[in-house]
């Protein structure tokens, strides 16, 4: 075997170029940009908009390859590619004005979402665009495996070249003391993995797809690991998902969650098993992949079923996301592919076509994934709070005025309308909010508020870094006159905590000689909680003993007081629950007392309790303790 020239390689990188070069000038602007974000971590304050042109150079190389690829195939006047290559590049740049910067205070995350959808149209609309137009069932495989084996020739070379180059620069830092950029290898894997693996890939790309419909060259290692590795695997798949279902038949125990996204990996694994073995189907000896392709389907249809049932409870227990939505569109998908397979259809391009414009179609308007999620989740959480008497004609009941401002975590929040709700239904509404947050916005819900929190916030987070920034899912839910906190369910063992918000170390203290910071622990009962000296005189902090919630104060091994911690607990419990609560204000947590010996003052930054079989036990109790001694009198001994 005869080894390809210096001259022929460069001849092949010079040819690709001319063919591709939007792909690869797309490519090098992303590679470029990723090594800029590299070296500027932590030193640029708004990376959005160099993350975003990345990202959408990045989309462009499969986009201007799709259009190569796609006029090269019906051979096209330059005057037609040129518009459409200028259309593609349109199209990215009006991309680019919908995602977010750092200066928008709703979620970032929906826009990357459907970049992420955009994304995989493309990918799978590079799988058929040279045959979108005619049949050639054969060029279209031929060139599919072509696609495959290259990507994955692709990823080998590059990934020997990373690791090669790596160990190369690792070596002259071990041996010769070069100092190597500590970046720098990011940076290398930035370059191969997104410019040299593209070139590399481009470059084997056919001139001709015509041809490859009169191809025969079937790969007897790809119909190997298909039939001995794929298909044994496929089979022990689809046994456990159907055991799963006579289990849930026999015993009446409704489907988990999970199984939809199961069936949905089986089902795409089954359908890629068979795109790989097609046209070995097509053979004599081999008519039984043919009988067993077209039997998949059968087989695959009661598993889509079953994943009907059980995405559709949760649909019912808890509304329409994002991710149930894309279960819930595959399936439709997946019954559309087993229904056409099983009519006797054979045209395998079905499967990319149809699933891409479902992808594209159901990524905008009102009936897109983005919209109907929004809407059922805010319609969900209208009714709960609607059936539970926090919000009457469309407005809230006992909404808690906020202050948006420096001293807000310092505020003292009270939650109005939290007896109206269970722990659970509680922890329901968080949900909700966070979801909207992380996804949508409030834009479903502002008008059941009479603040306008969306101005107080964007005021707000403009004066500060990104990280100090309001979680705004807790500030509409303080609103709604609720407690933004997470209740645990269904544990033998509770667990409680309450803490003071974030302080700065100054705080104003009169009327006391003394503080004393103190670590309060109910299990430590042998070990003194503080020993200090105040004239000549030895004081000692101590727990009273376990399950007790006293702490004692002796000087000189005489009482001097008792702290008992029980009434401050028994206030927090009847004021916020049980439950965790870590932004109360610092009267919330300090309690006071004198005796005969001291007056005293306790800030605490937190207590914590767990429930157990004899009650309700304080675990910890950290602060400060502030005390002036008072005068002896004088006929005492």
């Amino acid at each position: 075997m005869k080894l390809p020239s210096i001259q022929y390689l460069y001849q092949q990188a010079k040819n690709s170029a001319v063919r591709f070069p939007l792909t690869l000038i797309t490519s090098f602007v992303a590679v470029t940009l990723g090594i800029y974000l590299v070296e500027q971590e932590g030193v640029m304050e708004n990376m959005f908009p160099f993350i975003n042109a990345m990202l959408c150079a990045a989309l462009g190389i499969p986009m201007f390859f799709c259009i190569n690829i796609f006029t090269d195939k019906l051979n096209l006047t330059s005057t037609k590619s040129i518009a459409l290559k200028v259309g593609g590049g349109i199209l990215l740049i009006g991309l680019y004005f919908t995602l977010p910067n750092s200066d928008d205070t709703a979620n970032t995350s929906l826009p990357y979402i459907r970049y992420a959808i955009y994304n995989i149209a493309l990918h799978l609309l590079v799988s058929f665009a040279p045959y979108i137009k005619n049949k050639q069932l054969n060029g279209f495989w031929q060139y599919n495996r072509l696609l495959f084996t290259r990507f994955i020739l692709s990823v080998l070379y590059s990934g020997f070249l990373y690791v090669g180059i790596a160990l190369a620069l690792l070596s002259l830092h071990l041996l010769f003391d070069v100092d190597i950029h500590d970046k720098l290898y990011a940076e290398l894997w930035i370059f191969i993995a997104g410019f040299f693996n593209t070139w590399f890939f481009v470059a084997g790309m056919p001139k001709n797809y015509d041809e490859l419909d009169n191809m025969e060259h079937y790969p007897f290692g790809l119909k190997v690991f298909t039939q001995y590795i794929l298909l044994p695997l496929l089979i022990l798949y689809l046994l456990i998902l159907y055991v799963y279902g006579a289990k849930i038949v026999a015993m009446w125990d409704w489907p988990k969650g999970v199984v939809s996204y199961l069936i949905v990996c089986v089902a795409v694994l089954g359908i890629f098993t068979f795109l790989l073995i097609h046209p070995f189907g097509q053979k004599e000896e081999d008519t039984w992949i043919k009988k067993f392709s077209k039997a998949y389907y059968f087989i695959l249809l009661p598993l889509v079923a079953l994943l009907f049932i059980a995405i559709t409870m949760r649909l019912g227990d808890y509304g329409i996301t994002i991710n149930r939505y894309i279960i819930l569109l595959l399936g439709v998908w997946l019954t559309l592919v087993c229904i056409y397979f099983m009519m006797g259809r054979t045209n395998i391009k079905f499967i990319p076509i149809s699933l891409s414009v479902m992808i594209v179609l159901m990524s905008f308007g009102p009936w897109s994934m983005f919209s109907v999620s929004e809407r059922s989740q805010a319609n969900r959480l209208k009714q709960l709070l609607e059936e539970n008497g926090i919000i009457k004609e469309g407005k809230i009941v006992n909404e808690q005025e906020l202050e948006v401002d420096s001293n807000y975590y310092r505020q003292s929040f009270v939650p109005q309308n939290k007896q109206l709700l269970t722990d659970s239904l509680n922890n329901e509404v968080k949900s909700i909010l966070d979801y909207l947050d992380d996804h949508h916005g409030f834009n479903a819900i502002k008008e059941w508020y009479g603040q306008d929190l969306a101005s107080k916030v964007k005021e707000y987070n403009q004066l500060k870094k990104r990280w100090e920034r309001l979680n705004e899912a807790e500030l509409y839910m303080r609103a709604l006159g609720l407690d933004y906190t997470f209740v645990y369910l269904g544990s033998e063992t509770r667990y409680f905590s309450y803490s003071v918000a974030y302080q700065d170390n100054v705080r104003k203290v009169s009327g006391y000689d003394y503080m004393i910071r103190f670590n309060f622990y109910q299990y430590n009962t042998n070990t003194p909680l503080s020993n200090f000296e105040v004239d000549q005189n030895q004081y000692v902090i101590k727990n009273e003993g376990k399950n007790t919630y006293i702490m004692t104060m002796v000087k000189n091994d005489s009482l001097l007081t008792q702290i008992d911690f029980e009434p401050l607990k028994q206030r927090l419990f009847d004021k916020y629950g049980k439950t965790h609560k870590y932004d109360l204000p610092q009267e919330e947590l300090t309690t006071a007392g004198s005796s005969e010996e001291m007056d005293y003052k306790v800030e605490l930054e937190n207590m914590s309790f767990n429930k157990e079989e004899e009650g309700i036990i304080l675990t910890s109790a950290n602060g400060t303790l502030f005390f002036k001694l008072k005068e002896r009198s004088t006929h005492e001994e």
